[in-house]
């Protein structure tokens, strides 16, 4: 018998172990997925990089100048002698360009090329330009190609003469006769995509003009195209438009809204009515550690009435333009603020949880001391202490996103929905600190029910009350929604680098007309689940109803219903008596 009590024990024990290196494992996953994934993002973009044309882009300079002819050179140049920094050339894209520019330029003849910009900035243009080939280098568009790359080229790297102290560099005059004639259209798309062209007002003026082979017409090719219904026609390209646009299928769209807009709306009445009850019985509720679930339904309402307010006036309070690259730019104010609350909302869910559940396992395991606390008044403080922190904690990630340009919140899905900010922000700011927040107030509350199951086994009676009961399920419902975000929310940032990939991909191929056997939009359609959100929004509604289950007494109201019952009963009774009289 006391061996069977002992083997009993140890597997109790190792059971137990297990349980809290799983929980341990099951949280380290998303740190472990965020990093594995931005390694296979960053090889896959190698290898579609490594696998378009790199030669192309010399080809085209080397099919139209074969022989180094200064006198046909496409561009001019603008020659300063200033102090300059030296670095070998180490690309290959413009090798051919730099090369007979070097000659053109009268530096020395059979000298490697050098220009003014680092190896890692050389790298960053390469890519750049690879990137730009893969549309410029179409057929049709050669004619704008034999000249926007030579100057590209000399944009991205300006040769400098190490021996003279001379630099060499693209001219403004080549940049407007360009960007305003024979690649119009090109150069309006590299702008709305961020392709690193330059701004011609801040280069300098050609100082050094050979017979330019520049041409100043605009062949355009947009005067007749037409774009798709969700896109606009915005001077010589088409957009995708900011009110129509759906990165999914119209009936998932909205079927995705309709099912989030319905949860919303459960967990805000649910949360409503949670609030007015409270209030009715402030005495309990508004008291430590019961008002931290309060606090808990005060950020579901505000999440709630953030989904619910853009289902009414999605348009308006998210679309800065017609055009959504243009909205993309200029989020709007709306946009910025609404997505900072509900990302210190998120935040803060979790945190009151965390807080309560540190509280509870305090409790559980340290019952004499927390008793003493309470004799001693010092719960206030420690209230106060955790409002303060809780309050504090999400500060400094939402005034980065408000005020830091490259990270702002802004539209991340479409239709808009709700701003975040960009996938690398919002992974340090919600997911990590989330992660670490759960993981760590579930392996105190699995050492605490375990507390709790050995004491009753001990004592031959439950430790539980039944408002701690309905805190454990509260704890549970907070569990099971923050897991399954989680889950969620780490898979969508985990591709977005890819997502962002294949969107932009396919504004580039619409921007010229719609052509449905060209531009396909199953690279990007299928990448995310529409309904995963909606699923998201529904146990937030179950959190509601825990927490109301929590403030209702179901005991009064029992009573209550027995008493109503009997009264209504009496009156029938009173009524059909009158009534055979």
């Amino acid at each position: 018998m006391c061996c069977s009590k002992k083997y009993s024990g140890t597997f109790e024990n190792i059971v137990l172990a297990i349980l809290l290196v799983v929980t341990v494992a099951l949280f380290s996953l998303p740190i472990i997925f965020y990093y594995i994934s931005d390694i296979f993002v960053s090889i896959s973009s190698t290898m579609i990089l490594d696998s378009t044309n790199n030669s192309n882009i010399s080809d085209i300079y080397n099919e139209t100048f074969p022989e180094i002819n200064c006198s046909t050179i496409p561009v001019q140049w603008s020659k300063v002698n200033a102090s300059l920094n030296c670095y070998e050339y180490a690309g290959s894209i413009c090798e051919a360009f730099l090369t007979q520019w070097s000659e053109c330029a009268a530096m020395r003849e059979g000298s490697s090329v050098h220009v003014g910009v680092t190896e890692e900035k050389q790298m960053k243009h390469e890519s750049t330009l690879k990137t730009l080939n893969g549309f410029i280098g179409s057929p049709i568009f050669k004619s704008c190609a034999k000249v926007a790359l030579p100057f590209l080229c000399q944009y991205m790297f300006p040769l400098s003469d190490c021996s003279t102290g001379t630099s060499y560099s693209a001219t403004r005059d080549d940049c407007i006769i360009i960007s305003e004639g024979v690649c119009a259209d090109v150069w309006d798309l590299g702008l709305k995509f961020d392709y690193d062209l330059p701004n011609c007002d801040e280069l300098p003026k050609a100082n050094v003009a050979l017979s330019t082979n520049l041409s100043t017409s605009n062949e355009s090719i947009t005067n007749n195209i037409t774009c798709r219904d969700d896109f606009v026609k915005t001077n010589v390209i088409c957009e995708p438009r900011c009110d129509r646009f759906e990165q999914s299928s119209h009936t998932e769209t909205q079927i995705m809204i309709g099912s989030e807009v319905t949860a919303a709306s459960i967990a805000l009445l649910l949360s409503i009515v949670t609030i007015i009850l409270s209030i009715k019985d402030h005495k309990m509720m508004f008291k430590y550690p019961s008002i931290l679930i309060l606090f808990q339904v005060i950020d579901i309402i505000i999440l709630a009435s953030i989904i619910i307010i853009t289902a009414a006036g999605r348009d308006y309070l998210y679309c800065s333009s017609v055009s959504l690259l243009e909205t993309l730019d200029n989020p709007t104010l709306f946009c910025k603020y609404g997505g900072a609350l509900f990302h210190y909302s998120l935040i803060n869910l979790v945190l009151w949880w965390f807080c309560n559940v540190a509280i509870f396992f305090h409790k559980i395991l340290f019952p004499f001391q927390a008793n003493r606390f309470e004799r001693l008044g010092r719960n206030k403080y420690i209230l106060a202490t955790v409002i303060v922190v809780s309050m504090l904690v999400p500060l400094p990630a939402v005034i980065v996103g408000l005020t830091v340009k490259k990270v702002q919140y802004n539209l991340n899905r479409f239709p808009p929905q709700m701003c975040a900010t960009s996938s690398e922000m919002w992974f340090y700011s919600n997911i990590l600190p989330t992660d670490l927040f759960l993981g760590a107030g579930i392996f105190m509350l699995i050492i605490a029910l375990w507390s709790i199951r050995k004491k009753s086994k001990i004592y031959k009676s439950t430790q539980l009350s039944t408002a701690e009961k309905k805190i454990i399920l509260i704890f549970t419902s907070v569990s099971v929604f923050s897991l399954f975000s989680l889950g969620y929310v780490s898979s969508v940032i985990a591709r977005v680098p890819a997502f962002e990939a294949a969107l932009t991909q396919y504004f580039e191929c619409e921007a010229f007309g719609h052509d449905p056997e060209k531009c396909s939009r199953s690279t990007f359609e299928k990448m995310y689940s529409p309904y995963m959100s909606a699923v998201a929004y529904f146990l937030i509604g179950l959190v509601s109803l825990t927490i109301l289950n929590f403030v209702i007494k179901w005991q009064k109201m029992r009573t209550g219903g027995r008493t109503i019952v009997r009264n209504v009963s009496k009156v029938l009774l009173i009524k059909t008596n009158e009534t055979s009289v």
